[in-house]
């Protein structure tokens, strides 16, 4: 099932993106990293970044946004408008 619905930015802004909706109240996070950068990873087998560029690419613009079956289409609209305004601002 879906369990995340998950967004793409820029990277050099994603974590101020993050801010800005945590700001708003906005329940997002970084779930998904690229998993050769992890600790065990790197210490284990030594990788490092740019081993995997397109996992690291994804890893580094990824955001989670609220998906649960309570939310209400007010606060669907209200993630919406806090995107909008977090990407453009």
């Amino acid at each position: 099932g879906r369990h995340l619905f998950t967004i793409l930015v820029a990277p050099e802004k994603r974590d101020n993106i993050l801010h800005k909706l945590q700001e708003k109240g906005i329940g997002c996070a970084v779930n998904y990293r690229a998993i050769h950068l992890l600790k065990y990873y790197r210490e284990t087998y030594g990788y490092k970044r740019g081993d995997f560029p397109i996992a690291e690419d994804i890893g580094d613009r990824t955001i989670s946004l609220p998906l649960y079956p309570k939310l209400t289409d007010l606060e669907v609209e209200y993630v919406i408008q806090g995107v909008k305004e977090a990407v453009n601002g």
